[in-house]
């Protein structure tokens, strides 16, 4: 449950979003209700969040008055809907598509990705790369660590980042097996995979 505070913020927020040319101390005073002091503060606390900024100085005739807007942080901060919006993409696809095609297309957008972040992986060693990988999916949500189960380097995810997705289009998980395997330069083989009802999902490195 929001407290008192926050669903303040989220009020002028939803009110900056709603303004063009965005708006002053007093006119949000005058739109919620509230001191202009009491506005000041919520301004302080969502300029630290960097959800608002200053965008300008109105020039009305009078005393000039600091005009505030939301940052491109500020606008993530409303509802989107990538995923209904990816599953119909995903659905259309798959319609116009051979399986193969499809799994394939997946293969090499994960390639395409992983081409764009080599930079970071060159000169590693192949542990070194492991480790970049991990940390690599933990920053993507994937909650990975990475574990040697006799012998056998293997990359265990916890969670799936579209779950939901994957469920539907099990072809998802080439982006993630060629995102990996291109990144090592090694190959990879998936053993366990949340979208087949298993626990999590499992990747051996080095082995196809």
């Amino acid at each position: 449950m929001k407290t008192e505070t926050g669903t303040r913020q989220a009020q002028l927020m939803t009110l900056l979003l709603d303004s063009e040319s965005g708006l002053s101390i007093d006119e949000l005073a005058a739109k919620l209700g509230i001191s202009r002091n009491a506005v000041k503060q919520h301004l302080v606390v969502l300029e630290k969040r960097q959800q608002v900024f200053e965008a300008h100085l109105s020039n009305t005739g009078g005393r000039p008055a600091r005009i505030y807007a939301l940052t491109q942080d500020g606008i993530q901060q409303f509802p989107k809907q990538y995923a209904w919006f990816c599953n119909l993409l995903l659905d259309e696809l798959a319609a116009d598509l051979y399986p193969d095609a499809f799994e394939r297309l997946m293969w090499n957008m994960g390639v395409k990705l992983a081409t764009s972040l080599l930079p970071q992986f060159t000169g590693l060693t192949a542990i070194q790369k492991q480790q970049a990988l991990v940390e690599l999916m933990q920053n993507l949500g994937y909650h990975a660590e990475l574990r040697h189960e006799d012998g056998q380097a293997v990359i265990r995810a916890s969670h799936c980042v579209y779950h939901d997705l994957a469920l539907k289009h099990p072809a998802l998980c080439q982006f993630d097996k060629a995102l990996m395997a291109t990144l090592l330069n090694a190959p990879v083989a998936q053993t366990h995979c949340m979208a087949r009802k298993d626990c999590d999902c499992r990747f051996n490195l080095g082995k196809d």
